[in-house]
């Protein structure tokens, strides 16, 4: 295996590496971020000084067939160093995320990571400005990733939720539908048609982003794990 043709990213590679680490005490000397980009990923342009947003979601394969479901999926949208960031997250989204209990050591070989780092935000929701310069819908199915942050009418507290990019299109979703499923995942159930038919009273602000998503699967981790240890 060479450079040219090593799977996955160094953002998934090192996530995976986290969580493998978390369960198997490896011998000798921590790999890093740095290391791993230098050593297996010298073409790879990433910026390690940078502060980034970033999700981190985990997949179990299902039984005999080539296909994953969701096994925890947790970030961030602050700007954190992406060392750290993906340090952080690899290990909370797999073990924290509620929906779901904590990723077990034996199904650490069923697994497949992705690394989303979050850019490009853009507000095209403001409460406080005029219907003129909002549009709730001014963002593309496939490409952005919505973040809504709402007024609950039952309690009148503020609560959010986003899906990320690839949600929409795996769903199947169009854009009202996202937005309905955004209010339901807020934990909001008994008030969507009223919260969606009245939105300019209810949404405080709409974020559209983009993610650069890569993925690397447990076997190709190995692989390239097997690859840095001959270094």
């Amino acid at each position: 295996m060479t450079v040219s043709n090593i799977p996955g990213s160094p953002q998934a590679f090192y996530a995976f590496y986290c969580l493998y680490s978390y369960f198997i005490q490896s011998q000798g000397r921590k790999l890093t971020l740095s290391k791993i980009c230098k050593t297996l990923y010298p073409t790879v342009e990433v910026d390690l000084e940078e502060k980034t947003s970033l999700f981190v979601t985990w997949k179990k394969k299902k039984h005999s067939k080539d296909e994953y479901q969701l096994r925890g999926c947790i970030g961030t949208f602050s700007k954190l160093p992406i060392d750290d960031g993906i340090q952080r997250f690899s290990l909370v989204s797999a073990l924290e995320d509620t929906r779901f209990s904590p990723i077990l050591e034996t199904e650490v070989p069923l697994l497949k990571c992705y690394c989303n780092i979050l850019q490009n935000f853009k507000v095209i929701y403001d409460s406080k400005k005029s219907i003129k310069e909002n549009d709730i819908f001014n963002w593309t199915l496939g490409k952005h990733g919505i973040e809504l942050r709402f007024r609950d009418p039952h309690s009148s507290k503020i609560k959010s939720a986003t899906f990320l990019p690839d949600v929409m299109i795996e769903q199947c979703w169009d854009k009202t539908e996202t937005f309905r499923n955004l209010i339901e995942k807020a934990g909001c159930w008994s008030n969507i048609d009223e919260i969606m038919d009245h939105y300019d009273q209810y949404f405080v602000d709409v974020v559209r982003y983009e993610g650069n998503k890569s993925s690397i699967t447990y076997n190709q981790f190995k692989l390239v794990l097997d690859k840095i240890s001959e270094k």
